[in-house]
């Protein structure tokens, strides 16, 4: 199964344009927040599933409908997508993130936050960010990252430049 991943739009509507311009086919799409507003625009735009959380600024904007974390499991893996700005501090250290799907028996963490790319495994927990189309950081590119899950097969995963 493929799933579409984007975080960190903050409303750019362009952005969100330049990522489905891009996409291959996808199951689903998940929105790691801010703004989480976006995946509204995202699910309208392409009439797909969207699992959605609500980041930090999107906290600041006013009372939103998605919620901090959302659990899904899909091909046998079990997801847990989160902002992760409740979770990593002000250090950002994804280890935190770790930590929590550890405690949590996730398999995968699904974080934004931090506007940079990232899939690594630590502790055994995977961790995946797939950046931001719309305000990337640290010398990464705007873009967003395709998850490709099946059953009793490591998670891959394609980060994909708009």
């Amino acid at each position: 199964m493929k799933i579409g991943i984007i975080s960190d739009t903050h409303g750019s509507m362009a952005a969100i344009r330049k990522v489905l311009a891009t996409a291959p086919p996808v199951e689903c799409w998940i929105h790691c927040g801010d703004y989480a507003m976006d995946a509204n625009a995202l699910h309208n735009m392409i009439n797909q599933t969207v699992y959605a959380v609500s980041g930090n600024c999107d906290v600041m904007r006013g009372p939103v409908e998605a919620k901090p974390d959302c659990f899904l499991e899909i091909e046998g893996f079990k997801l847990w997508v989160t902002h992760g700005h409740l979770y990593m501090g002000e250090t950002r250290q994804i280890s935190e993130l770790a930590w929590w799907g550890q405690s949590m028996e996730q398999d995968i963490v699904i974080f934004g936050h931090t506007h940079v790319p990232v899939f690594k495994q630590i502790s055994g927990i995977w961790l995946l960010n797939p950046g931001s189309p719309a305000r990337p950081r640290e010398g990464s590119h705007a873009g967003f990252a395709v998850l490709t899950l099946n059953r009793g097969h490591m998670p891959a995963v394609e980060f994909m430049e708009v």
